[in-house]
Parts: C-alpha cells; sequence; structure tokens
C-alpha cells in the first residue's frame, strides 16, 4: 500500500468494526460505466454520519441551534481498483485517531470481498459563530473511549 496513512494494511483492515452497504446507481457512474471519482466522498459523508450516530459521537451537532458543530478539514480518497454501476459497496468507517478538537476518520469500500477504494478525512469541532477549533468536552472525550 501507497497510502501514508496506512502502515499496516491487514492490522487496519481488521480494525473496522462499522459498515454500511451503498449500491452504485447510475447517476453516480460515467459513460464506461464507473463510478465517477467524485461520488466517494458523498458516500463518505453517508457513513461518517452513520459512524457518529451509532456511537453517539453526533449530539446535537446537526442541529441549527448548535453552538458547535463538526466541519470537514479535509478528505482524500484511494482509489485501488474499479467500481462499477450497480455493484454494492461496503462501506467501512473508523474513527483512527482524536486530536484535542478533531477525529481522523478512515474509511474502506469493499466489493465482492475485495478492496476497492480507501479514505481517510479530519473532522474538527468548531465554534458555530467563530468558526473557531473547540476542544472535546470532557462528556464528549469519555464517549471516544
Amino acid at each position: 500500500m501507497k497510502e501514508a496513512y496506512i502502515q499496516d494494511f491487514e492490522a487496519w483492515q481488521n480494525d473496522f468494526s462499522f459498515s454500511i452497504d451503498i449500491e452504485v446507481r447510475f447517476s453516480e457512474t460515467d459513460l464506461f460505466g464507473h463510478l465517477n471519482n467524485t461520488v466517494p466522498f458523498v458516500y463518505f459523508e453517508q457513513a461518517r454520519i452513520g459512524l457518529m450516530n451509532d456511537q453517539k459521537l453526533m449530539g446535537a451537532g446537526l442541529s441549527t441551534t448548535s453552538e458547535k458543530i463538526p466541519i470537514v478539514a479535509d478528505l482524500q480518497c484511494d482509489f485501488l481498483g474499479q467500481i462499477f454501476f450497480g455493484e454494492t459497496i461496503q462501506l467501512y468507517a473508523k474513527v483512527a485517531k482524536y486530536g484535542s478538537s478533531s477525529m481522523d476518520i478512515h474509511y474502506m469500500g469493499v466489493v465482492n470481498g475485495e478492496v476497492r477504494l480507501t479514505g481517510r478525512g479530519a473532522l474538527v469541532q468548531v465554534d458555530a459563530k467563530t468558526g473557531k477549533a473547540v476542544k472535546w468536552s470532557e462528556s464528549q472525550i469519555l464517549q471516544m473511549q
């Protein structure tokens, strides 16, 4: 593996426990039936929200009245194989690392038992008014453990 965020691929792969299934729609493909290269980022969002809800990390973060909100700071996707219209992707997500106000989330897309894409991205908790990073509260840290 050439991805800098993966040191030991087998250990990294085995550390995932949360996943969702996504069927590739026709509108998400190009003229040749390949998954468009922008679409995994939408899938990552779907898996990220599912993971955060599953692990009770979201809290009131999606409310329009929230004082603290999660913002994607960066996002990357590495394609390891082709994905086509009609295939089902088992998309895994996990929190790989926590910072004082951020978390690094990793993604793995599996089709027919084969890893076809990997990715990662940083999610930062920010003050909704100022846009500045806000440290995790003690209760949030306890939920993360």
